[in-house]
């Protein structure tokens, strides 16, 4: 019984052919459907289900098994022999596909993790159809799909992963998944955070980074992308890094100097976003990683020495463009203006970020955070909009109630 990937390089086949071979129309039909689609500009099935060859269900069903050729997760053999069945017992392709024997991982993976989506509440049945036509139909992973139609978020798809993976490995059940899912949308943490508020699973060190986490630190990966990438790694069974490198989205080059400066985030030599800074540098500049790391712990200790500017902070997170950095201090040294009245009008920062920013750079002078605590502070706040008190709890820090 096949399951997986198929092997072999698949022959494209156009859809007329697929519905031929299947027996849901006849050549002669097909035959008369082409000159209608090079006519009109139509696709051949849209012809073929106005001409009442076909039914739109029986089309929906060849869409999807041409789209899981094209994706080299389903053979042709098998393909007719499912798209018979559906014409012979009027069943959809999914029921078809289980009678001829056929599985594939990314087929299963993506209907259970709608139906975990669904279970928790994440989704309704609507959104998830019309999400997974659009999956199998251009190759997409679900999560990205859902994220792009504005469904969720693209924390909220990366934590129903992490729930996917860690059932399939056994650490969480299937109840826990579901309701540290509500619980992370709702307050728009990570999984693993919302299963530790229940005590189901140990959240990693602080001073751990995962590998495509530091990618996008560093700016050299999207979130996006991200997504898409772990969806990929989980049903196919590989590291991250491997399906990066393969989707072409990182060199072999960077792989390497991210794994590297990875060890030196879990060895205690830097911290993520120093880690990410020193990745950053050697991409931008091509110099090696000792000289990046050298460059980046002494403006540390520069910036620790004389402690850091509210502007500087904000930088430090990417929340002002260098560029917009010397047009707020040029207004600001020219008319007067404090920064923060001109950061607020110019609509560069929102007043609750900017208050948190305030707080991490007061907490910071006062001397209940080192700039790298301020900045980590910060930055967990502009990703999670958790409220800052709960964030400083969490990191096991203490701060002076206000």
């Amino acid at each position: 019984m096949p399951g997986g990937k198929v092997s072999k390089r698949p022959i494209p086949v156009l859809i007329g052919d697929l519905l031929v071979k299947s027996d849901l129309i006849s050549l002669g039909q097909l035959a008369d459907a082409l000159p209608i689609s090079q006519k009109t500009g139509l696709p051949v099935g849209r012809v073929l289900v106005s001409s009442g060859f076909i039914t739109e269900d029986r089309l929906h069903s060849a869409l999807m098994a041409q789209s899981l050729i094209r994706d080299k997760l389903l053979n042709v053999e098998y393909a007719v022999l499912a798209l018979r069945k559906t014409g012979e017992k009027d069943i959809n392709l999914d029921d078809a596909l289980r009678e001829v024997g056929w599985r594939s991982e990314y087929f299963e993976f993506t209907n259970k993790l709608g139906q975990l989506l669904v279970e928790a509440e994440l989704v309704n049945t609507d959104q998830l159809e019309d999400a997974l036509q659009t999956c199998f139909n251009t190759g997409l992973p679900l999560g990205r799909i859902l994220v792009l139609k504005g469904v969720m978020n693209d924390m909220t798809a990366y934590a129903a992963l992490t729930a996917q993976q860690l059932i399939r490995q056994g650490k969480i059940t299937r109840q826990q998944a579901m309701e540290a899912l509500a619980v992370s949308a709702q307050k728009n943490t990570s999984l693993e955070e919302s299963l530790a508020l229940h005590g189901h699973y140990q959240v990693q060190q602080n001073n751990a980074v995962r590998l495509g986490e530091l990618l996008v630190l560093a700016e050299l990966v999207s979130e996006i992308d991200l997504l898409t990438a772990v969806e990929r790694g989980i049903v196919d069974e590989l590291p991250i890094g491997q399906v990066l490198t393969q989707a072409k989205l990182i060199s072999y080059s960077t792989l390497v100097d991210a794994l590297k400066v990875q060890e030196l985030v879990c060895a205690r030599v830097l911290n993520p976003l120093e880690a990410a800074e020193v990745l950053k540098l050697t991409k931008a500049r091509g110099i090696a990683i000792p000289q990046a790391v050298s460059e980046v712990t002494k403006r540390t200790q520069t910036e620790k020495s004389r402690g850091l500017t509210m502007l500087e902070l904000l930088k430090m997170v990417r929340l002002i463009p260098d560029t917009d950095m010397e047009m707020v201090l040029q207004q600001s040294s020219r008319t007067g203006t404090p920064v923060e009245n001109i950061l607020l009008t110019t609509g560069l920062i929102d007043s609750a970020t900017l208050q948190v920013a305030l707080r991490c750079h007061q907490l910071m002078s006062d001397g209940y955070l080192t700039h790298e605590q301020a900045i980590f502070a910060l930055h967990h706040y502009v990703w999670s909009k958790e409220d800052f008190q709960l964030i400083m709890e969490k990191l096991g820090w203490v701060s002076p109630q206000r």
